[in-house]
Parts: C-alpha cells; structure tokens; sequence
C-alpha cells in the first residue's frame, strides 16, 4: 500500500496513525536522511539517555543556579 504524505503550511510533516500502527504517546523517531529517501526508526531510551548527557556536559557546572525564590509554590506559577 502507498500512502502520499504532505508538507502542510508550518512545515510538518503528518503521518497517519494507520500508517505507523498502533504508536505509544509521545514516541519519538530518529529521522534519517540516504538520499532521496527519509527512515523514520524509534528511538532507543539509550539513545535518548546519551542525548541527554551529551546536552548535560555542555552545559557549566559552574553557571548560575535558580534562586530559592523561583522554586518557591507561591512564585512558581507567575
């Protein structure tokens, strides 16, 4: 079966619910680009783990933290 999937107008790309079966919420995929052709694949919580100490290690341990005021219930929601 082919399906014809459509860039809309904000630049997403909609794929049909039939299309990739039954699908946890919030599953996220690795889009792989070879050539002309896209392979969506999911994503491994390895992988996902790696990401986040990659992004983690970026960042300065020595940066400015929050202040006490910006965690507390009263503020929180402003």
């Amino acid at each position: 079966m082919i399906h014809i999937l459509q860039v809309n107008q904000q630049g997403d790309l909609n794929v049909p619910a039939e299309v990739l079966g039954k699908v946890p919420v919030n599953r996220r995929y690795l889009l792989e680009v070879q050539g002309e052709v896209l392979i969506l694949r999911p994503e491994a919580p390895s992988e996902r783990a790696a990401q986040w100490r990659k992004w983690a290690t970026e960042h300065q341990a020595n940066s400015p933290g929050l202040p006490d005021e910006a965690l507390s219930r009263d503020n929180i929601y402003d």
